[in-house]
């Protein structure tokens, strides 16, 4: 995790870390830390950001005039305060026009150290304050709350706030470019996460399975020849940025004539404000506060470049309504996944934003695989977005315990709404769950990561696109399969069942549920067993005996016999077994002379149950037809119904990628099974042995 830092990130990395030492001395726990450093982190980025602002335009006025800057002279002074509001990057006068910052405020110890912070902070502009939480009002949102964290740290005992941020101000971060502050807060995250797996698991994404994914989107550039031009990069969950910059990096990296621009929308208030300082300083970057699902910012741009790890198994019935009526073509009320988990919401919101070259990597659990019926709306998202669209070039499942909190199995999505022509129509899975290396240290539950040789190898079995040690080409065709519904008329071992329905008649007739007895005079149920009930309350009790009950016999006048076992389905018509069916024993309510009573009808019927079978699928419509022809003839003995069916979809590894099991030679099993029989012969003779000891003393006599 450490191969990227060099020593003087490792040792500013390791600088800010230390900063923790004050708040485990303050009592603060472990998994609060990061609510503490995030504020004083971010402040120190911007700082640094606006003294190498600062630094840069008095450069840039020493080469346009050919004149030193002079602060002395107020025209340049105006000069320099309006450059810096003019870039909106922040504006601080103390540290644009004499160069104090936090250090500066930390010199004098002692007084109202709280007081000093917050003057300081407070002449930042607006926008910045609003960020880093300072001066908000109540019932409003205080994104990094440095407001809010450094008054709980002055009121502790032995009041930690002013050693805490006398540590943050004496770490510079000017000497690091933005992707070495990127490196930076990734590195201090990576430890965050292994003290707190709640934070982890919503905020962060492992700098490896970044690392692939961006590798992969460099790939897909390469393929459409897109080395020069404009790249809009996108993360609709965007967290602290790490993933949607790292991308950006990646890009400027591997294109340098490319021009990139970035765009992120975040639901949680510190992670955006962490991502929108950093924003400021990298150009065309621009990240949104807000729930993405129901208040896209970016509703009419499309992208070259989605990147994103949005949240798994979070429930959104509390907006559910909001999604059904919305209107702008992001998702169909027939891809609507439960509202226990959102994530194939995203991948719809990632398609609709694909622009017409536009590619994606994309985190998920395995439920957005195989989860929902054929039908649903989880399976007709991935069917939408395999067969209909087909933008999904290969899914790749990732290494076990890749991330901090949780053990799961976890997949990269890679979306390409401009697929090669001889990748269309075929999906490529990727098993790459052997491809890591062991961490020296467990991270919480991560004890893995994809190295550089592994991920080269991902890589190229993604290049290759073929069948390969990790790899298969699938036809789209193979994830989909047809759900057939059908009704079966069931038979017995013998093939035996009722032929045709029977009403039976009689004018005294006995209905035997188990012991109890309930006679029927010319169709009409005798109440008397129901004393004191209704009649409405005496069927149901008969409805209820008859339902409950092991065996119901009907006895008609004129000595014929009707049973059935009502577990196994068995009928008898007098002594004979007559195969499967149903014994129906059914009371109404009627009017019979001026009174209400129970009518009983009793029939045998056929015994007819729903079923359904999966079949393969193909989109050849008559070829589709005869495979579930072929099936049914082969595979369903018992006369049936075709009630229609339903395609639907599913992407399962563990098929495509079967595990072997060892199995041993029948020889060792029988040489096993020997000794065991061996040691049993022998422990019983010791125990036959003892008992013979205890029953003689000797004598002939038993003791």
């Amino acid at each position: 995790m450490t191969q990227k830092i060099g020593a003087g990130l490792l040792s500013c990395a390791d600088k800010i870390w230390e900063t923790a030492d004050t708040l485990r001395g303050a009592g603060i726990k472990a998994s609060d830390w990061p609510a503490y450093m995030m504020p004083f982190f971010a402040l120190m980025m911007l700082e640094s950001r606006l003294r190498r602002f600062r630094q840069s335009r008095i450069d840039e006025f020493r080469r346009e005039t050919e004149h030193a800057f002079n602060f002395e002279d107020a025209a340049h002074r105006e000069w320099l305060e309006y450059s810096a509001k003019a870039a909106n990057k922040g504006y601080h006068p103390e540290l644009l026009l004499h160069g104090k910052g936090l250090g500066e405020t930390c010199l004098v110890p002692g007084g109202n150290f709280l007081n000093r912070l917050l003057a300081h902070l407070d002449q930042y502009d607006p926008d910045t304050k609003r960020l880093l939480g300072i001066g908000y009002a109540q019932g409003h949102a205080k994104f990094l709350d440095m407001q809010g964290k450094a008054s709980d740290l002055f009121s502790r005992d032995n009041c930690p706030l002013y050693p805490f941020a006398q540590k943050w101000a004496s770490i510079d971060l000017t000497p690091f470019d933005n992707s070495e502050i990127t490196t930076i807060e990734e590195h201090i995250k990576r430890k965050w996460a292994d003290i707190s797996a709640e934070t982890a698991g919503e905020q962060y994404t492992p700098s490896d399975v970044i690392d692939l994914a961006t590798a992969l989107i460099v790939e897909l550039r390469h393929e459409c020849k897109g080395g020069a031009g404009i790249a809009d990069i996108y993360d609709m969950a965007s967290g602290g940025g790490n993933f949607l910059f790292a991308t950006e990096d990646a890009m400027r990296d591997a294109f340098p004539e490319l021009s990139v621009r970035t765009r992120g929308q975040e639901l949680n208030d510190a992670l955006y404000a962490l991502a929108a300082i950093e924003a400021r300083f990298r150009e065309g970057a621009r990240i949104e506060w807000g729930n993405t699902l129901t208040n896209d910012h970016f509703l009419l741009d499309k992208f070259d470049a989605i990147v994103a790890n949005p949240p798994y198994g979070v429930d959104w019935k509390d907006f559910k309504r909001h999604l059904e009526m919305d209107a702008s073509g992001r998702f169909d009320p027939k891809r609507m996944p439960p509202t226990s988990d959102g994530q194939l919401l995203f991948l719809q919101h990632a398609a609709f934003h694909l622009s017409e070259i536009g590619v994606a990597t994309i985190v998920h659990s395995g439920s957005t695989l195989f989860s929902g019926d054929a039908g649903g709306g989880e399976s007709e998202t991935r069917r939408w977005l395999i067969q209909e669209q087909d933008i999904v070039e290969a899914i790749i499942q990732l290494p076990k315990n890749e991330f901090f909190n949780t053990g799961i199995h976890t997949y990269l999505w890679v979306l390409n709404r401009a697929k090669p022509a001889n990748r269309k129509g075929f999906v490529l899975l990727i098993n790459a769950e052997t491809c890591f290396t062991k961490l020296r240290k467990n991270l919480n539950q991560k004890n893995c990561e994809i190295d550089e040789v592994n991920r080269a190898r991902i890589v190229q079995a993604f290049r290759d696109f073929a069948d390969g040690p990790i790899s298969r080409k699938l036809p789209i065709d193979a994830l989909l399969y047809n759900k057939v519904e059908l009704e079966l008329w069931r038979h017995d071992e013998e093939g035996r069942a009722i032929g045709k329905t029977e009403k039976i008649e009689g004018k005294k007739i006995v209905v035997r549920s188990d012991d109890a007895l309930y006679n029927v005079d010319a169709g009409l149920l005798d109440l008397a067993p129901f004393a004191g009930k209704t009649v409405k309350e005496a069927i149901a009790l008969f409805h209820e005996a008859a339902r409950n009950a092991e065996l119901t016999t009907v006895d008609v006048s004129g000595g014929q016999f009707y049973g059935r076992e009502n577990e196994t389905g068995t009928i008898w018509v007098g002594p004979e077994n007559k195969g499967l069916g149903v014994l129906s024993v059914r009371a109404k309510a009627v009017k019979s002379k001026g009174q209400e009573r129970a009518r009983v009808d009793i029939a045998l019927d056929r015994l007819l149950e729903k079923d359904s079978e999966t079949v393969p699928y193909s989109s050849d419509e008559a070829i589709n037809n005869q495979l579930i022809a072929d099936f049914l003839a082969r595979w369903v003995h018992e006369p049936w119904c075709l009630h229609g069916w339903k395609t639907g979809c599913e992407i399962n590894f563990n098929r495509v990628f079967p595990k072997q099991s060892g199995i041993r030679a029948s020889k060792e099993i029988l040489k096993d099974i020997a000794a065991v029989e061996e040691e049993m012969a022998r422990l019983e003779a010791e125990i036959a042995a003892d008992l013979c000891v205890e029953g003689d003393d000797g004598t002939g006599n038993e003791r």
